[in-house]
């Protein structure tokens, strides 16, 4: 017992008003917009920007290509057209519910259109 240490709490006269710093509350809907905005924009530097836009384009050309060329079962394309389906509903409820995105949105949705119609 005579190796342990004493600990001392101050505790401030009844006197004096303590109030506690007020924690800022914010608005859920404007963090999932701001969320969103972020995440759609373009990027700012030009190495980026190209990147993004080549990709946007490359990657649906290379599975629209596989999905020509490659003999695969009708249930998995069946499940591949339900999740596309999904995700339109998705991106028209998105283009609805936060319209800061709707020109860039159209923007990488056309550019996902050219990459498809090149690789097919």
């Amino acid at each position: 017992m005579a190796d342990e240490q004493k600990i001392v709490v101050e505790v401030p006269s009844s006197g004096g008003h303590y109030s506690p710093v007020p924690i800022p509350h914010s608005n859920k809907l404007s963090e999932f917009k701001r969320g969103w905005i972020e995440a759609i924009a373009l990027p700012d530097n030009l190495p980026d920007l190209a990147y993004t836009l080549a990709s946007t384009v490359a990657i649906p050309a290379l599975l629209s290509s596989c999905w020509v060329t490659i003999p695969m079962p009708g249930f998995i394309r069946l499940g591949v057209l339900f999740v596309l389906a999904i995700a339109a509903t998705f991106v028209l409820y998105l283009r609805q519910a936060v319209p800061e995105v709707k020109d860039i949105l159209l923007l990488r949705i056309g550019l996902i259109a050219v990459g498809v119609l090149l690789g097919i």
